[in-house]
């Protein structure tokens, strides 16, 4: 798995989206914006991850996905701003 599919599977987890989000559309745009506010010297909150992925994928909050939830803002963060 590439540092992009678990982003995305991460994502899909922690934020609840559907089973075939993030796309690789929706996921370049959310890298694109979690990018700006490092960019801009901030560290992005969970607020911050939830609203910019219910922005690009506006299901986001309505699947739930069995297991443990390891994905945490700073895991999120390496993915999102990984080079």
């Amino acid at each position: 798995m590439n540092s992009d599919q678990e982003l995305a599977h991460r994502i899909k987890i922690k934020f609840g989206t559907a089973p075939t989000e993030p796309t690789s559309y929706q996921l370049d745009k959310i890298k694109q914006d979690i990018q700006a506010l490092v960019a801009q010297g901030l560290t992005p909150s969970e607020k911050d991850w939830a609203d910019i992925v219910k922005k690009y994928c506006p299901d986001a909050g309505s699947y739930l996905y069995k297991g443990a939830d390891t994905s945490d803002l700073i895991t999120l963060m390496q993915l999102a701003t990984k080079k």
